[in-house]
């Protein structure tokens, strides 16, 4: 199959994700990827914050909290749980499907503008590009009910929204980035 079937394909497949549904602070990035014939997204997160518990391995977290947005003073409300609970703060992370290793360069280079953390993921049956921000904050939150954080919670709230307002200002900026006609002349 070539790379205009593949990306047909995939476009038109449900959303798989733990979430079940896009972020829509990503959809107008990801629309402006997908307009463009080269590349497709395959997976996608615009930054979220969350509480977990569990090993930390993918199949042994449960999730008790988690946003996409920005929060407000109640989401560190977890006290009744008994086990160690987790504050994490991901940053924003896209796949992108290239139809060959020249334009997932190219990708690559207005990427790294903005998502630092940017590589070329495979380059085996699927030339995939991972876009990923640097922004990230783990930290036990809660032993036993007990809270362990000794700070001021309003202020770890701010800097936490403050981070998520960065992912959301690069993904716009990357957005707009994409438009360039240099760049878009060059991959059409």
């Amino acid at each position: 199959m070539n790379f205009a079937n593949n990306k047909k394909t995939f476009l038109a497949k449900l959303d798989k994700s733990k979430k079940g549904s896009v972020d829509e602070k990503v959809i107008p990035l990801l629309e402006t990827i997908n307009a463009l014939p080269d590349y497709y997204s395959t997976s996608s997160c615009s930054g979220r914050v969350y509480l977990w518990k569990g090993t930390g391995k993918k199949s042994e977290t449960q999730w008790l909290k988690v946003s996409h947005d920005l929060i407000e003073d109640d989401f560190f409300d977890c006290d009744e749980e008994k086990e160690v609970v987790w504050l994490r703060l991901e940053g924003a992370i896209l796949h992108i499907a290239c139809k060959d290793l020249g334009t997932a360069n190219a990708l690559l280079e207005k990427a790294r503008r903005f998502y630092k953390k940017s590589c070329i993921l495979t380059a085996s049956s699927k030339i995939i590009v991972e876009t990923r921000g640097s922004e990230y904050m783990e930290m036990p939150l809660y032993k036993e009910g007990k809270l362990l954080f000794s700070g001021d919670l309003l202020w770890l709230k701010e800097i936490i929204n403050q981070k998520l307002e960065k992912m959301w200002r690069d993904s716009e900026k990357f957005k707009r980035s994409l438009h360039n006609s240099s760049f878009c002349g060059k991959l059409l």
